[in-house]
């Protein structure tokens, strides 16, 4: 069964059926046992939909195309694997301002015992603060793992301690950071592997009924192409984390998360068409940098548009470059917004990424290409007319 012919039927059957304001962006199918039959199938009658304001709802799909799709779905997976797991499906590119996921005291603690581990590895740093960010971390996971009764007012020395080490220790967090947490975690889980893992890789699929990143079937990638399975990455302060994440973008149907080991390549020369927030080795679309764009933002894309013109960066082996000099390579802000509205039109959501970093570059990519869009205020050099990166003259404007 194709997942677009699901997706397309879904969003049809929704449309009849769906009677809340806010535009649907993921759905989960549970499974039962047919009243007829008394095989297992896909529960069409108790559809779990997600709405942009952060709101779920249970919605009937049953009599529709959409319940016909996911019994013949269901006959051929359980003839093909003998098995039926849960379904979940996105629909949208997601809600306009994602709600941060309110962290629990254990998940906070297992959060800074990941930082404090991650801080003692530091260059530079002396054997006491070596040993007191050890210490940190230790006593931080412990609690977490053995002691659920805490409550947050008990959590105040942790706070201090956190405070004192500039580690984060907060009370809820947005996707980024926590992505960036459990980037952190297989980091330094994966220290003194050899060879250097480049990524590791965990498939969206469930835990019972709810949407998670399944820690337990991680893949290590490497340079060479090769992979393998790991189990040291399945521990309880990741499994943490990645439980918070999956509550603020739900994992569907054929995701993977991709935590890349490797930093950003260093810019020898300080100019913003040469810096590269990109970790070596990473395709754009699984790190884009800054906050993710939303389907409704792109909908008013010229209101995150803050440059009148841009200059256009295609990404290309590994690095960015400017496009010929025979090629529109400054566009306004008008442009660029039509760019980005074409580049989302001719594509299926879940296919196409784009965000906007804090120094107020676009990016977009999908999963072979990708472009950004700098402000030309970036470059106090930059001369209209003039390419940016010979500074010859030329007509590089759209």
């Amino acid at each position: 069964m194709n997942a677009a012919h699901l997706i397309t039927t879904a969003r049809d059957a929704l449309a009849i059926r769906s009677t809340h304001e806010q535009a649907a962006h993921t759905l989960t199918v549970t499974t039962t046992h047919g009243p007829a039959t008394h095989t297992l199938t896909y529960d069409s009658e108790n559809v779990t939909v997600r709405h942009d304001d952060g709101t779920h709802v249970s919605v009937d799909l049953t009599s529709t195309e959409f319940a016909e799709d996911l019994d013949a779905l269901a006959e051929d997976r359980l003839a093909r694997t003998g098995s039926l797991g849960p379904l979940t499906l996105r629909l949208g590119l997601g809600p306009v301002a994602p709600r941060p996921a309110e962290l629990s005291p254990r998940t906070r603690l297992f959060i800074l015992s990941i930082h404090a581990r991650a801080a003692a590895h530091r260059s530079g740093l002396t054997v006491n603060q070596v040993l007191d960010l050890t210490t940190l971390a230790y006593e931080a996971n412990d609690i977490a793992r053995h002691d659920n009764t805490r409550s947050f007012h008990q959590l105040s020395p942790y706070e201090h301690r956190a405070a004192a080490h500039a580690l984060p220790f907060p009370h809820e967090a947005n996707a980024l950071f926590l992505a960036q947490t459990a980037r952190l975690a297989v980091r330094t889980m994966s220290h003194n592997m050899q060879p250097h893992p480049l990524a590791v890789e965990l498939p969206a699929g469930h835990f019972g009924n709810t949407p998670a990143w399944l820690v337990h079937q991680a893949t290590t990638r490497f340079r060479d192409g090769t992979t393998n399975h790991e189990p040291r990455y399945d521990t309880p302060a990741l499994r943490a984390v990645l439980q918070s994440l999956a509550a603020v973008q739900t994992p569907t149907a054929g995701d993977r998360l991709s935590l890349y080991l490797t930093d950003p390549p260093a810019s020898t020369t300080g100019c913003p068409l040469d810096l590269d927030p990109i970790p070596e080795g990473a395709p754009v679309h699984a790190t884009l940098p800054g906050a993710v764009i939303t389907g409704e933002q792109l909908r008013r894309i010229a209101d995150l548009l803050e440059a009148d013109e841009y200059v256009v960066q295609l990404r290309a082996e590994g690095t960015w470059r400017l496009p010929h000099h025979d090629e529109a390579g400054i566009l306004t802000r008008r442009q660029v917004a039509a760019a980005l509205r074409r580049a989302r039109d001719s594509s299926r959501p879940g296919i196409i990424w784009f965000s906007r970093d804090s120094d107020g570059t676009v990016y977009v990519s999908d999963t072979e290409l990708a472009a950004r869009y700098l402000p030309t205020m970036l470059m106090p050099d930059h001369r209209e007319k003039h390419c940016p990166g010979c500074h010859t003259l030329c007509d590089l404007a759209a």
